[in-house]
């Protein structure tokens, strides 16, 4: 791996570091970094990207950053492990993990720093909405095998629509943006390395539970997500799915949550 780091301001630390990982994702990382610049205060960020590929990005503007730091693979690695690696290289209070493919609509950073700093939660985010606008269910209850076979095979899908602004916390937040400490990261140990792409997010929320921390969604505040589900339609994705699937319910952390909720 080779590191590209540029610091573009004096100030000691940012406010927030935040993870993106591009699988070939130059059009829609230009995209995501437009929108953080448009409704964030990208002075206080550090932005740090990952080229899983090695050689899909080019260099990066760090001007409008608090600091940028370019990370090139030699081997594409999992969603977990860019991360992690991501996490090492973390100076901000607050760590987000990011997916290239959403868009902010609105400021979402500040509203939710609030939320964590008040107690209301230790991983937070906001409601997520597809290009049409509708609520993804990017929040759900701990997942049971029959339920991921539903919506795996069967595409049923349950999406919880908010019925007031009151703040919902659910068992597990998805990766494509899950807001923290950064020493809450670092102290769960970040994602498991285990998981291939699919998974991880339920895994480390299921973990960060069970440690303590609580999750939270502002349902006032809105993210665009294009999902692309890749597991429904190309085999590759669906055998991750499989095994990520297998090796998170025969696990100690699913095993313990599942006897919690009894």
């Amino acid at each position: 791996m080779s590191t590209d780091h540029v610091l573009t301001d004096p100030r000691p630390t940012p406010r927030l570091t935040v993870s993106i990982v591009s699988h070939g994702n130059a059009s829609q990382l230009s995209a995501v970094l437009d929108s953080l610049c448009a409704q964030e205060q990208p002075r206080d960020l550090q932005l740090i990207v990952t080229d899983n590929l090695g050689h899909d990005l080019p260099a990066l503007d760090p001007s409008p950053w608090h600091s940028l730091t370019l990370l090139r693979n030699d081997s594409p690695r999992g969603f977990a492990g860019n991360h992690n690696t991501a996490s090492r290289h973390a100076e901000g209070e607050y760590f987000c993990v990011l997916n290239p493919d959403v868009l902010f609509l609105e400021p979402v950073f500040e509203p939710l720093i609030r939320r964590i700093e008040a107690g209301e939660g230790d991983i937070a985010a906001p409601l997520v909405l597809d290009p049409r606008g509708q609520v993804q269910d990017s929040f759900r209850s701990l997942p049971t095998p029959l339920e991921l076979f539903q919506r795996g095979a069967l595409g049923r899908r349950s999406v919880p629509v908010p019925g007031s602004a009151a703040l919902i916390s659910p068992d597990w937040i998805a990766g494509f943006f899950m807001l923290m400490r950064t020493s809450v990261y670092s102290g769960l140990g970040g994602m498991d390395e285990g998981y291939r792409l699919y998974l991880e997010d339920v895994e480390f929320c299921t973990r960060a539970r069970l440690n303590g921390f609580s999750l939270v969604v502002d349902p006032a505040l809105r993210l665009q997500h294009d999902a692309r589900r890749a597991s429904r339609t190309e085999l590759s994705f669906l055998l991750w799915h499989v095994q990520s699937a297998l090796r998170f319910f025969i696990s100690p952390v699913y095993r313990q949550a599942k006897r919690l909720r009894k």
